[in-house]
């Protein structure tokens, strides 16, 4: 498996999901509005963090991921 490479947006957004799952508050497949909300993103680059983010859940943690500029 290869590296995984995100930015440090994409980081703050990771943590950002996993405390939305860890407090039931919504269904994450419905979780786009909240980062666009959160984060002034587009539906679009929403969808596409909800996206990276549930292909590479893990509730432990996002530091073993590389952070790429």
């Amino acid at each position: 498996m290869a590296d995984l490479k995100i930015t440090e947006e994409e980081k703050i957004i990771f943590y950002f999901l996993n405390d939305l799952r860890d407090s039931g508050e919504t269904n994450m497949f419905a979780a786009t509005s909240h980062i666009e909300k959160e984060f002034g993103t587009s539906t679009r680059e929403s969808l596409a963090h909800l996206r990276k983010w549930m292909k590479n859940f893990n509730q432990d943690g996002y530091e073993h991921i590389k952070i790429i500029d």
